[in-house]
């Protein structure tokens, strides 16, 4: 009861703040494992989100889980929430986006692979995509909303399998610019949200990004 109560009162503090401070609604850490052929060139990607605590709480109150608060999940558990969010509504394809020399890779479909209870609370899964049209060299990676209405934040490990001498650069987004950008895009719809379809899309200006180089 101590979890729902803590659930009921999160969302009513959510529900009468402003539609302008109501986005983003669900912040999430997120990291990446890239799989390559032997001739360098990356074949699949594997993408792990966690969700905030709060998020998390209210999905494991959703669906059930957990009822002795001991954070361990039955495998019962896990096959019935496996793949719960790749169920992606119209708009959304993701988050990730893979590019090389500029171009965008093209991504398949995602396949579920693992979910998880951490001792913190929070809910981490992880789903494989298949790449193609990449060939050997670095590979630059983001993972944002472009609606904002998830926050991500590429700080979990990124890396290429069974590559531990592949470099990763992060680069964090400029959150005072991409602030600035968002008021100004505010005011110019008039300072307010009238509707959830009517926030800027402006998840590109608060995302990460990650460099990825292998040796030659």
């Amino acid at each position: 009861m101590q979890h729902l109560a803590r659930v009921l009162v999160a969302l009513c503090l959510a529900a009468v703040a402003g539609p302008g401070a109501a986005h983003p609604h669900i912040f999430v850490d997120a990291g990446l494992t890239l799989w390559r052929d032997p001739d360098g060139q990356v074949t699949a990607v594997e993408v792990t989100w966690r969700y905030d605590e709060l998020y998390s709480l209210i999905l494991t109150e959703d669906y059930g889980l957990d009822p002795d608060y001991d954070l361990q999940l039955t495998e019962a558990e896990v096959a019935e929430m496996l793949g719960f969010d790749l169920n992606w509504s119209a708009g959304f394809t993701g988050g990730l986006t893979l590019r090389q020399a500029g171009a965008e890779l093209d991504l398949g479909p995602p396949e579920p692979v693992s979910l998880r209870l951490l001792e913190t609370g929070q809910i981490e899964t992880t789903h494989r995509r298949a790449v193609s049209g990449a060939a050997p060299g670095p590979i630059a990676a983001q993972i944002y909303d472009p609606a904002f209405y998830i926050a991500f934040e590429m700080i979990l490990p990124v890396a290429v399998a069974e590559e531990p001498d592949c470099a990763v650069d992060l680069i964090r987004a400029d959150m005072d610019a991409a602030y600035d950008a968002l008021a100004a895009a505010l005011e110019e719809i008039g300072g307010t949200v009238a509707a959830e379809d009517n926030f800027p899309a402006v998840g590109a200006l608060f995302a990460d990004r990650v460099e990825i180089t292998c040796p030659a």
